[in-house]
């Protein structure tokens, strides 16, 4: 049974990696976060990228060593991504002159890329945390998705959003490869987290019995939280 669980997970996140993403930090005065907007509503309203999401983001608390202001991902199935950064995309006359107006108004800070494992709940709220980890055991990591999966799939929740997914090259710090996000749809919501989670937990005691059995399986020291900030969703496309 065990042998099997494993087989199944491995080919849930096998599949998983066809959903691709990229980020790209950047700083950005305030005086030109309005025209930043405008550049990217005109350009990305007009000229859809077939299959990829573009996403803004305004950081709202971020430590100090992140020095960004705003974060731009693209998201998409791995065959729109890859065409995204085809030379015949990158090269177009239209992308040209739209990345050359929007620099002159932003400061590059980071960028990286990676795939997305897990995606629970209402999509696309506002509020997100972004919590990234460094993980020294892959063996550990399949046994905590495992987990995640079989609670989150039996016990699904609609009051906020929990993503989970790897990081290839870059991201927001030098260490870390693995991220979660948690997603709310109010300002509220997200101070009400803790307290909606326990009455959540209290509402169901055979989820607490059942996720314990299986975090006993897991060894959280090889686990190590890197760093954390929280964003605010300002359009998508």
């Amino acid at each position: 049974m065990k042998k099997i669980l494993s087989i199944t997970l491995l080919f849930f996140v096998t599949l998983s990696f066809s959903q691709r993403w990229s980020a790209y930090g950047v700083k950005v005065n305030p005086e030109n976060e309005e025209m930043v907007v405008k550049l990217m509503d005109d350009y990305f309203s007009a000229n859809k990228i077939e299959g990829v999401t573009v996403t803004l983001y305004s950081i709202l608390f971020t430590p100090g060593d992140l020095n960004f202001t705003h974060e731009i991902i693209f998201n998409g199935e791995t065959e729109n991504m890859a065409k995204f950064y085809t030379p015949e995309f990158q090269g177009n006359t239209i992308w040209q002159l739209f990345a050359s107006k929007i620099n002159n108004f932003m400061e590059p800070v980071f960028s990286g890329n990676g795939w997305r494992d897990l995606n629970f709940g209402p999509e696309n709220l506002p509020f997100q945390v972004v919590s990234i980890i460094d993980i020294s055991s892959r063996d550990n990591q399949n046994k905590w998705l495992e987990m995640q999966n079989t609670i989150r799939t039996k016990y699904p929740r609609d009051d906020y959003n929990w993503m989970t997914g790897g990081i290839i090259v870059g991201g927001p710090h030098s260490d870390g490869d693995t991220w979660i996000v948690a997603g709310y749809p109010s300002y509220e919501a997200y101070m009400n987290a803790w307290s909606n989670s326990q009455k959540f937990r209290a509402n169901n005691p055979k989820m607490v019995k059942e996720m314990e059995k299986m975090n006993d399986q897991i060894d959280y020291s090889t686990r190590s939280n890197v760093t954390r900030f929280m964003r605010l969703m300002v359009k998508q496309w």
